[in-house]
């Protein structure tokens, strides 16, 4: 096996270097846009895959195997479903079988070209919005895990950053907790990783340069048999969207720089010292879907390419949209493997130690699923990385089985897998109440909560006794986003909840504080439109009023296509919704409000006949606009996210099939929250209470 040798002398002279600034985005353009290919991924193994260059062929070069993964947020035990290509591979994913395919995928390499060298890498977010064996533990098993993988060189991802950089460079090098944390953390193990993290486009604003001893760039020698040596190229690249991803004291003190003009600055700099096959690590986005490859990674490489048509850059490894991607940009070939070791980067290309290149057409690139042991029980879990996650779970077991509250019955608050008609989901509208609830806790401004439905993890698991544990809870909101409390015009939150209803419907959101009518339209991009919104008081909302809503950091960042909640103006933190989370859990059982199931009545369906009953004749249909109020009919009760009107049952008809979703919920009494807008305005509601009295109902939604 060949020796790989990191040259960290050369990546320490550079980071002293002047750095490219932010004024020189302005650089000329003048190249053409280069051909974005999307390439193929049929096979599920190394092994069953028939475009792998011909060893025989490249008599004289040097082989090399990049095996990459990204966005493993703590995934020991993660396992799901993995889309690649077009197929769905079911119960993907577990650190152990991760590293098992790796393992399985260099012996395939090695059998074939026997001199040749494996590198392993990730492209960020190894760490945060970890279940409670790697979070417990300050990711610090999940660090353990990847130097058993034999995972060798990283970059920053935005996650990295969750409770600073210095504390994620810590755990990076097996260093003591400078601060209290849980027992079980103190007491494990404190292991340097081995995992060199380079990052370029980060720097520190004090210094002017990379921080903290980082290096933006690495040089992996690869001495051969025969005494030849060749030279590997790579740059770490970090989002610049970090600011809306993390805490403002988190990344203060850094600038993000431009990603393209920084890989120009880093390509020019290896290819000064002969280094012309370079690797990309960069936590940006990108997903490749029915024959397209579309995202932030792409429009990088295209302005490389503008900036510097001559670049050597072979091979972007992307990562943060958790995505499947597999195409050539130009020259380069672009892969993201999914999250949470649902799959991995499997690329082979050949060295000309004449050139330190790859020889053309030689690098090949392919994304592959981390199958169960049910469907591949020939690939072997990894012995090794067995070990160190039964350890973790071991040390963590009596905090995970704290108990934290109580729910109202001994049953289980049903998530993901049992949506209502209308994509609403008990665990999913308790987590948006507990995130109302936090907010005004802090002090913040807060009128609506909502969150993405494939952020809600698990059902809340509720024990006999109707306890809910520490475990439970963590289970529901693993992933440690950061809530925010952002500015938003009724129009905007009007244009969010429509993004629902696009024409795939894979993305809902789960509501609190707010709730709202839709109905049917002929158009086959948009099937559904909302009508009216209203406050929890019943008060319709104005497309044209500013409201505070709580957000988590991937809705602010345009996740799940939510575009509609991208550059609105941030308010104040609230801080990580596991958190949150646990802590409204937590109060209202000291309140005397145990945790229950919502009534899920906070999204209604009308039809055209039932939408034409709410208004006069003739008048507009607007968000908002409201007939002249009249008394409420006897019984109505102001429309409350924890008070469901009843008599809304009638009007709300059943719609979408369930899907597989992921949301959790809670619910809490309207005493204990904090109320906002004015006095209840009933007549909105009284349309649709007059539905249910003329025993008008609403057919089932299409599917």
């Amino acid at each position: 096996m060949n020796a790989v040798k990191a040259d960290t002398t050369t990546s320490q002279v550079v980071a002293n270097q002047a750095v490219v600034t932010s004024s020189q985005s302005s650089t000329a353009i003048q190249a053409a846009p280069v051909p974005v290919v999307t390439n193929h991924d049929q096979a599920a193994k190394p092994s069953q895959t028939t475009d792998w260059a011909n060893p025989a062929a490249y008599q004289g070069k040097v082989p090399v195997q990049i095996l990459g993964i990204n966005d493993f947020h703590g995934g020991l035990e993660m396992g799901g479903k993995a889309t690649i290509d077009g197929h769905t591979y079911q119960n993907t994913g577990t650190a152990a079988r991760l590293a098992g395919y790796l393992n399985a995928a260099e012996a395939d390499f090695k059998a074939a070209n026997p001199t040749g060298t494996t590198i392993r890498v990730e492209a960020g977010d190894m760490v945060g919005a970890s279940p409670a064996n790697s979070a417990l533990l300050q990711d610090e098993s999940t660090m353990q895990a990847l130097k058993a993988m034999g995972i060798s060189i990283g970059t920053l991802g935005n996650h990295e950053f969750d409770e600073g950089l210095p504390e994620y460079l810590r755990i990076v090098n097996g260093q003591a907790p400078t601060k209290q944390y849980n027992e079980a953390e103190m007491a494990y193990p404190h292991v340097p990783s081995g995992v060199s993290i380079i990052t370029a486009n980060v720097i520190d604003k004090r210094t002017g340069e990379v921080p903290d001893g980082l290096q933006p760039y690495l040089i992996q020698e690869i001495h051969t048999a025969d005494g030849r040596v060749v030279k590997l190229g790579f740059i770490g690249i970090e989002t610049t969207s970090l600011p809306i991803l993390t805490l403002y004291d988190n990344y203060k003190d850094y600038e993000i720089l431009d990603e393209a003009e920084t890989i120009a600055k880093y390509d020019q700099i290896l290819r000064r010292q002969g280094v012309n096959a370079i690797v990309v690590l960069a936590h940006t986005a990108v997903a490749s879907s029915n024959g397209t490859t579309k995202g932030d990674a792409v429009d990088i490489l295209q302005k490389l390419n503008q900036l510097d048509p001559a670049n050597s850059v072979d091979i972007y490894l992307a990562a943060h949209s958790h995505q499947y991607a597999n195409a050539k940009v130009g020259q380069t070939h672009l892969v993201q493997a999914i999250y949470t070791g649902k799959a991995y980067d499997d690329i082979i290309g050949y060295l000309d130690p004449a050139t330190n290149d790859f020889v053309a057409d030689s690098v090949v690139a392919h994304v592959y699923p981390v199958l169960s042991e049910t469907d591949d029980p020939a690939t072997q879990a990894d012995a090794k990385v067995q070990a160190i996650v039964a350890d973790a779970n071991q040390r963590v077991a009596p905090i995970i089985n704290k108990q934290i509250g109580q729910a109202a019955t001994a049953e289980t608050i049903t998530g993901r897998l049992n949506n209502s008609p209308t994509m609403e989901n008990g665990a999913g509208e308790i987590v948006v109440d507990g995130q109302l609830y936090e907010a005004r806790k802090a002090g913040l401004p807060a009128d609506f909560a909502l969150t993405n439905t494939g952020g809600v993890r698990a059902d809340i698991v509720v024990g006999p006794d109707k306890s809910i544990t520490w475990g439970a809870a963590q289970a529901v909101q693993p992933f440690g986003n950061i809530l925010r409390v952002v500015e938003m015009t009724g129009d905007q939150i009007e244009a969010a909840l429509n993004q629902q209803y696009d024409e795939e419907q894979k993305f809902y959101l789960q509501i609190a504080g707010l709730k709202y009518t839709y109905t049917d339209q002929a158009d086959p991009n948009q099937p559904y439109r909302v009508v009216q919104m209203f406050k929890s008081d019943g008060t319709p909302l104005q497309v044209d009023q500013t409201y505070h809503v709580v957000i988590n950091d991937f809705l602010a960042g345009g996740g799940d296509s939510f575009t509609a909640f991208k550059d609105t103006k941030l308010v104040g933190i609230v801080g990580q919704d596991t958190e949150a989370f646990i802590d409204y859990i937590t109060d209202m059982t000291k309140r005397g409000t145990p945790i229950q199931m919502p009534a899920l009545d906070r999204k209604v369906y009308l039809t055209a006949a039932q939408v034409a009953a709410l208004k006069p004749a003739g008048e507009g249909e607007t968000t908002g606009q409201q007939p002249t109020p009249s008394p409420a009919p006897t019984g109505l009760t102001p429309l409350l996210t924890d008070a469901p009107v009843e008599l809304l049952a009638a009007a709300q008809a059943p719609g979408q099939q369930a899907q597989a979703s992921v949301s959790q919920t809670t619910t809490t009494q309207a005493a204990q929250l904090p109320q906002t807008g004015t006095a209840p305005n009933y007549w909105a509601l009284a349309g649709l209470t007059l539905l249910s009295l003329l025993g008008i109902k609403a057919p089932v939604r299409r599917q």
